[in-house]
């Protein structure tokens, strides 16, 4: 079987066709999982009913590009997955194109593009749920294709330009995409130094920075919302040293947690240990060998760098995504042709069965709710919640759309699909809700999970007191809305509901 899917790849289409009908499998079976989103998708749904500079602490590239479509699809997991999808193949097929402009054969670009799938973060997670992570990794790789193009002689101006684009647009995936951007700078000023200390560099920055510009402002602006995410890179250790030894141990984590499933199947497959000295192969464009190398060792001395400037960092393997995801091109570029014709059978097979797995993998974590009777995000029955809301509130009755604030995004973007016109919330995200509202006094409808000591109540009221002011008060006594996941046998989740709103104008 394995020879049989892969007999296209001797032909430059043949991993790019092979890589589109694996996403477009990936699509439709997302569509056909379950109702329920997962805590990214949850958010998107939210930040996808208006347009704005900043949504949150994240940057707001990847809600920009699916917003047109939610609109073309609606509010589901169809406009959801296929932006992902979408994303993932281009991040596939420019590591195949990473690994051609580098020298590889088709058929070894073809495989560095597909080992992609060995890396969890890309194969697993990137399908489960990340979003962000996702858009930062594709524009990465189409970064990185671009430099390589220019270490390659094409050197116009129009590919500084190029970069540039690239360059801002990736700050606006994702932050850890400048980090991409400082070591892939270094690398190639200490290589070839008349590629960056040319005035044609200057238009690659002008670029950079009118891309960014307006993000910019609302950066200024919303400093502390901006900035409301640091604290998870803290290690929580008051000690220097402490903190230094705890961020050196999280990044040798991270990198095994990133990588160790691809070095496992490159191990076994291709027993490296027979032939201990290596080089490039035939055929490999050595500046883009000796450049692809050289970020590939000033990655760790980066990142150990500022673990030591801040006296530590929590690292998660999800942080290198735009930094090591070109490892399988490195991979086979140095693999010698004999390790790799006694090998690639096995490697195939490596592919094949990830390729297999991981669809079946998603599609049982969407329908086991039966058989373990644990609730899953995929199964969450935010329209049986919302169609309660509805029915016991009243909102929305007047005709007026209304304003719904739930305590966490991950509620309120599994009930928005199914709440009509109301404007849905949270107490996670930024959204003007008194300029959106104008005039017009609105009742806004409270929705949280109960907790014994109240935390969760408190925390919606206090997002609606600095949102529309003191002036709201409760139009009614607390109610709830309890649903399965489904069916009656499964797991039950329970929101409790208040109606808010300006009891003068409620009288009128």
């Amino acid at each position: 079987m394995t020879d049989w899917l892969f007999r296209g790849f001797s032909r430059p289409s043949g991993p790019l066709l092979l890589l589109a009908g694996y996403f477009l499998l990936q699509w439709l079976l997302r569509i056909n999982m379950g109702s329920g989103f997962e805590l990214d998708e949850s958010e998107l749904l939210l930040f996808g009913q208006r347009l704005q500079l900043g949504y949150s602490a994240s940057p707001p590239l990847y809600t920009w590009l699916q917003i047109p479509l939610l609109r073309l699809f609606g509010e589901g997991a169809a406009a959801l997955a296929l932006l992902k999808n979408l994303l993932l193949f281009l991040s596939y097929a420019c590591c195949y194109g990473i690994g051609r402009s580098a020298g590889l054969s088709v058929e070894r670009a073809g495989l560095a593009a597909l080992s992609l799938i060995l890396l969890p973060q890309i194969g697993w997670e990137s399908q489960r749920d990340l979003t962000n992570s996702v858009l930062v990794t594709t524009l990465s790789a189409a970064t990185l294709w671009a430099l390589l193009a220019l270490l390659n002689g094409r050197q116009s101006l129009a590919q500084y330009a190029l970069l540039g684009l690239l360059f801002g647009l990736g700050v606006l995936a994702k932050y850890n995409f400048a980090l991409l951007v400082l070591v892939a700078t270094v690398s190639l000023a200490t290589l070839q130094p008349r590629l960056v200390w040319r005035p044609a560099a200057l238009l690659t920055l002008l670029i950079c920075g009118a891309t960014l510009a307006p993000f910019l402002l609302w950066f200024i602006d919303n400093a502390a919302l901006a900035g409301s995410d640091a604290h998870r890179l803290e290690t929580g250790l008051a000690s220097y040293w402490g903190g230094v030894l705890s961020g050196l141990g999280s990044l040798a984590i991270s990198y095994a947690a990133f990588c160790a499933l691809l070095l496992l199947a490159l191990l076994v497959s291709f027993r490296p240990w027979r032939q201990p000295v290596f080089s490039p192969v035939a055929g490999s464009r050595p500046a883009a060998v000796k450049f692809l190398r050289r970020m590939l060792w000033l990655t760790p001395l980066l990142l150990i760098l500022i673990v030591f400037l801040n006296g530590g960092v929590a690292y998660r393997d999800r942080y290198l995504l735009p930094l090591l995801f070109y490892i399988p091109v490195v991979a086979l570029l140095l693999l010698p042709e004999s390790l790799f014709v006694r090998g690639l059978r096995s490697y195939r097979r490596w592919l094949l069965t990830a390729m297999i797995l991981i669809p079946l993998g998603l599609l049982a974590r969407a329908h086991l709710v039966p058989l373990t009777g644990k609730p899953m995000k995929q199964t969450y029955p935010g329209q049986a919640l919302a169609q309660i809301l509805i029915r016991d509130s009243g909102i929305g009755d007047a005709g007026a759309p209304a304003f719904v604030i739930a305590n966490r995004s991950f509620v309120g973007g599994n009930l928005k699909p199914h709440m009509g016109d109301a404007f849905v919330s949270s107490a996670q995200i930024h959204f003007p809700l008194r300029e959106m509202m104008g005039a017009r006094t609105l009742p806004v409808l409270l929705v949280w999970e109960p907790h014994p000591s109240g935390r969760e109540y408190e925390k919606v009221k206090a997002y609606l007191e600095q949102q529309l002011g003191p002036g709201m008060q409760p139009l009614s006594e607390i109610g709830e809305a309890v649903a399965h996941h489904r069916n009656a046998a499964g797991p039950k989740e329970v929101l409790a509901w208040q109606l808010w709103g300006d009891p003068v104008a409620a009288a009128k």
